[in-house]
């Protein structure tokens, strides 16, 4: 079995799921598929009774977990989609904010850190 996201292509191989996380999948795939809210995706894929924690002993070995990364994408573009997540900028919007830069007075550098700073796409 393989996540494949046709939007940014990516592909996930989720061989040897047990029948527990291969269940676990098929319903999360079903909630994406319905665009069900995000929050309610999040609770659903990452909440403490979730099967991605089970027999896991760190958080390294839940966060390298091939079923981990195609729920977190699947939750990434829920929230994209239903506005939560801003999509990644391309190099053309980079562009066009540098030069809008430009013609400000401020340069980027002069701003306080917590303009510079300020990666973290805004929610609700």
């Amino acid at each position: 079995m393989k996540y494949v996201n046709s939007d940014t292509g990516l592909e996930i191989e989720l061989t040897g799921l047990t029948e527990e996380k291969t269940k676990f999948y098929r319903q999360a795939l079903e909630k994406f598929r319905k665009n069900v809210d995000w929050l309610v995706f999040e609770e659903f894929v990452f909440g403490p009774m979730s099967p991605l924690y089970s027999e896991r002993k760190s958080r390294l070995e839940v966060v390298a977990d091939p079923l981990y990364l195609a729920l977190e994408d699947m939750w990434l573009q829920l929230g994209v989609q239903q506005g939560m997540v801003k999509a990644e900028t391309t190099e053309e919007d980079h562009a066009i904010g540098e030069r809008g830069q430009e013609s400000r007075g401020r340069q980027a550098a002069d701003r306080p850190n917590a303009a510079r700073n300020r990666h973290v796409a805004a929610t609700r």
